[in-house]
């Protein structure tokens, strides 16, 4: 079972996330959520690497991303 994020977003930005992952079937919901809540965190203090990283991975998933740089 699949659950929306989009149920509980305004409209305008339920319809364009829609639009979005039918243009680009390499996004997920999950990796959307992913990235923009990493983000949000770390332009609001936090300074974690895990979180870093989780950002790094869903912006770039094809990359091997570690701690110590990117390989």
């Amino acid at each position: 079972m699949m659950v929306l994020i989009t149920d509980d977003l305004p409209e305008e930005i339920s319809q364009h996330l829609q639009v979005f992952l039918s243009e680009r079937p390499e996004w997920t919901q999950t990796r959307i959520l992913q990235s923009a809540l990493s983000l949000f965190l770390l332009q609001n203090g936090v300074s974690d690497k895990n979180v870093s990283q989780l950002y790094l991975q869903a912006m770039f998933p094809k990359l091997h991303i570690n701690h110590r740089g990117m390989k």
